[in-house]
């Protein structure tokens, strides 16, 4: 059977294409990225602007010709914090519905930490917790056995850190410990449920992009980066010299796309202050998550 589970997020719009084996196994036939940003200006205005629909309106164009080869392909597509918080969230999700000539589910946090941790994580019986850094959310689940006990969702990501903390380049130190606590005090009252995590993995851009630049790739490479580990001081290393540079700086990172480049500084400090409120030392990279999740879970 040929499934699909597509992504639609604040900053990115993902999907895979999978084919599932009668032993549980599958293969990967289509993984396709894009990068229209929804989220642009939302925090500000409320709505999702013209531009960015427009842009989110040639991504599904694609994914549609994509999946056109498959033509009994059963696909789940969902949408997340960007079209659950803007209030012509669910217009969008109709009128981006039409030209993919399939449903948009717009789901809740919880929903989508645990739909990541099931893309994400492995049915390891060692205690995972999984950290999904999106541009409009940060989710959080914890879980074993291919079983989530508890996720949670803050409603801050990397695109919402840019727009609110990184309106000066280079970004001060006084402005990333202001971030620092935000998201201190969003975890607090749940610590005490990822206390048992015996293993950590990051999940979305802002982790992978960390790995890229720490193992020096010039370009993406799903096999190189998948299961590449980070300790907090590296992270916190990495952190730090992001927020030092220019957006021109940036962009001139080998591998990092111009449209992610600019958020994955304030992606990382979230990364780094989530490591730190919640005890994880170190942390694993994943290439995987929403839309795998999404397409485990597409039913017939």
């Amino acid at each position: 059977m040929i499934r699909a589970g597509i992504d639609i997020g604040t900053n990115t719009a993902l999907m895979v294409v999978v084919e599932f084996h009668a032993d549980g196994t599958f293969a990967v036939l289509d993984d396709v990225h894009e990068l229209p940003r929804l989220g642009e200006g939302l925090s500000a205005s409320g709505r999702i602007c013209d531009d960015a629909i427009a842009r989110a309106m040639e991504s599904m164009q694609r994914f549609r010709d994509v999946l056109a080869p498959y033509p009994d392909v059963v696909v789940r597509c969902v949408a997340t914090s960007a079209m659950r918080e803007s209030a012509n969230g669910r217009n969008v999700a109709s009128l981006l519905s039409g030209v993919l000539g399939h449903p948009i589910e717009i789901i809740d946090g919880a929903q989508e930490a645990r739909l990541t941790f099931l893309g994400s994580v492995d049915a390891s019986a060692v205690p995972t917790l999984m950290i999904d850094i999106g541009g409009g959310s940060t989710e959080y689940a914890i879980g074993a056995n291919g079983i989530v006990t508890f996720s949670t969702s803050i409603p801050y990501g990397a695109v919402k850190f840019t727009e609110r903390f990184a309106f000066e380049r280079p970004v001060s130190h006084d402005v990333i410990s202001e971030a620092i606590s935000v998201v201190a005090n969003s975890l607090a009252p749940c610590h005490e449920h990822f206390a048992i995590a015996e293993h950590c993995v990051g999940v979305a851009g802002t982790p992978v992009a960390l790995a890229m630049i720490d193992k020096g790739l010039a370009s993406y490479d799903a096999q190189l980066l998948h299961g590449h580990r980070m300790n907090i001081h590296r992270i916190a290393e990495l952190s730090a010299f992001l927020c030092s540079l220019t957006l021109a700086e940036l962009r001139s990172i080998p591998g990092l796309h111009e449209r992610r480049a600019d958020i994955v500084p304030m992606g990382s400090v979230i990364l780094h202050a989530s490591m730190h409120a919640l005890g994880i030392q170190t942390i694993e990279a994943r290439t995987t998550g929403l839309r795998y999740g999404a397409a485990l879970a597409a039913r017939v």
